[in-house]
């Protein structure tokens, strides 16, 4: 195991010791975390110097500033390989997905005892992102109910669009639909 939180994220490349720390508070393991590979038997480790490093990027910018800012929390995916993708989305295996959750650029994020939207609210005033979804945030359900779905560009490899959507529950079409902006779902 390696402190590497103080090494310039864009030097960190593979091959890598899982438990070496990237962030203060992170440690690799948590960017590529989970249950579901888990129980599918699905490999989930980086495959690229690019993702790796993306995955560090976000981890410092968007993760730690939570962190330090709320306290302790697990992000709920951050790293999604392909196949890990195809799986949760019922996907094809020829199927190739766009999310930036497969480069390493996105997280999930929800904060014990936080409301959903205060998050997404705090992340938009404080931290720069690319893209921040409020995803099936619905207060009838609690605070806690939904995530925050917050992505970024790591230098050189694009823009950050500071876009802001909602995933809400539209009982006229009777399904989630994507919304401009931080709303609820009514």
């Amino acid at each position: 195991m390696a402190d590497l939180s103080n090494t310039p994220w864009d030097s960190i490349s593979l091959p890598v010791d899982y438990n070496d720390r990237i962030a203060p508070n992170f440690r690799i393991y948590e960017l590529t975390k989970s249950e579901f590979a888990e129980r599918n038997n699905i490999n989930n480790g980086f495959t690229s110097d690019s993702e790796l490093q993306a995955a560090i990027y976000l981890c410092r910018n968007i993760l730690q500033p939570i962190r330090d800012e709320f306290g302790s929390f697990s992000p709920n995916s951050v790293y999604r390989g392909q196949e890990l993708e195809r799986g949760l989305k019922k996907k094809p295996e020829d199927w190739v997905s766009s999310s930036q959750h497969t480069k390493g650029q996105a997280c999930d994020v929800e904060v014990p005892g936080l409301s959903t939207m205060e998050l997404a609210v705090w992340v938009t005033e404080n931290l720069e992102y690319d893209q921040l979804i409020c995803e099936c945030y619905n207060p009838a359900k609690g605070v806690n109910s939904g995530w925050v779905h917050v992505s970024i560009m790591p230098p050189g490899r694009g823009d950050n669009r500071k876009q802001q959507l909602s995933y809400i529950y539209s009982a006229n079409a009777n399904k989630y639909v994507y919304v401009n902006g931080l709303v609820e779902t009514a």
